[in-house]
């Protein structure tokens, strides 16, 4: 029933698409509530347990699950705790703090390649947890996470929340302990973000470390075709080494092409590498007969990348759902879709779906 999808030029921060949905119609606004009809669709609109008036994409803010865990290697990698070939091996579940994890199958010996094809929890709460929240919040932090974007409407962005010693304490009135690193380190516990920050997030990996300021306008003219104002795109550095970034480039390209990779199914068809993750983060609600999020992450071409997204389903089942969503963006940001939707839907092709 919701959503929103964010698409960034990796290599200045122009947001090249930005939707939230449901949406709504501004223009019953205009005659505001001296219209019956335009009053009684603005009550739907207040009303509507949709929120069709929350600006998703900046304002909403999401548990990402497995799209976090390029982010968890990243500290692992630079803080010196793996190397791309460490090995763990995943008997499907592993025990950190004394609470027992479970992981969603039983992958055997797990390096990062695999570990982040088959999304693999054992693997990367055992990394997490030899790294330590300390350096993982603060890779976080410098890929821009639980931080304001600056995009240019203040008003509607949301901070979101970084899981870390900190938020804890303030949020729950405890002390950090190791069973919340593990659920920290695959996106889960109190991380939640906004597609924007997601997306910038994935842009800044993709472009080698340079954290744009995502921005809306390009430029302002007038009508004699002078410019008023125009962005300058603005970076701060992220200090990531380049064996770093081969290494969960490597891993993300084997999540759209590996046989075991989750988004592969719908990626083996295309005419050049998209590097990805899909992400299916706990709600709480399952047992209620709800469903996990769904989230995907991408970026294309792998070796050379123009173009960054991040794609968010509440209630999507399982993150590999959405790839379909992140597919048609790029197929029409590359000229690739022969089809013209009429409506919202995308067709789902018939494949094996895995998280």
């Amino acid at each position: 029933n919701s959503g929103a999808v964010v698409a960034i030029d990796v290599n200045s921060g122009a947001i090249l698409a930005m939707a939230s949905y449901p949406t709504y119609d501004p223009s019953v606004f205009l005659p505001g509530t001296d219209d019956p009809e335009a009053d009684k669709k603005i009550s739907e609109y207040m009303n509507d347990k949709n929120r069709p008036m929350l600006n998703r994409a900046i304002g909403g803010i999401y548990t990402p699950g497995s799209v976090y865990k390029p982010l968890t290697a990243i500290a692992a990698l630079e803080e010196g705790a793996i190397t791309p070939d460490t090995v763990i091996y995943d008997r499907g579940y592993t025990i950190q703090g004394g609470m027992r994890f479970r992981c969603m199958g039983v992958h055997g010996p797990v390096n990062l390649k695999r570990g982040l094809a088959v999304s693999c929890n054992v693997y990367f709460q055992e990394i997490g947890v030899k790294t330590g929240i300390d350096n993982i919040d603060k890779w976080a932090k410098l890929f821009g996470l639980g931080e304001l974007t600056g995009v240019e409407i203040p008003a509607e962005e949301a901070k979101g929340v970084r899981a870390n010693r900190e938020s804890k304490m303030e949020r729950r009135n405890d002390v950090w302990r190791p069973a919340d690193t593990a659920q920290a380190s695959i996106g889960q516990f109190d991380n939640m973000f906004t597609p924007i920050q997601i997306a910038n997030y994935v842009s800044t990996l993709a472009n080698g470390g340079k954290r744009y300021k995502p921005y809306l306008i390009k430029s302002v003219k007038k009508y004699d075709g002078s410019i008023v104002m125009e962005t300058k795109p603005e970076y701060e550095t992220v200090p990531i080494s380049k064996e770093t970034l081969a290494a969960i480039n490597e891993g993300m390209i084997q999540v759209s092409s590996s046989m075991e990779g989750t988004a592969a199914a719908y990626f083996k068809d295309f005419p050049f590498t998209v590097a990805s993750k899909t992400g299916t983060p706990e709600t709480g609600l399952e047992a209620q007969g709800s469903s996990s999020n769904g989230l995907c992450i991408a970026y294309a071409p792998a070796e050379k990348p123009e173009i960054a997204i991040a794609v968010v389903v509440e209630h999507g089942v399982w993150g590999s759902y959405t790839v379909p969503i992140a597919k048609d963006v790029l197929k029409e940001y590359f000229g690739l879709n022969s089809d013209r939707y009429t409506d919202d839907q995308i067709v789902v092709e018939e494949v094996k779906f895995t998280r």
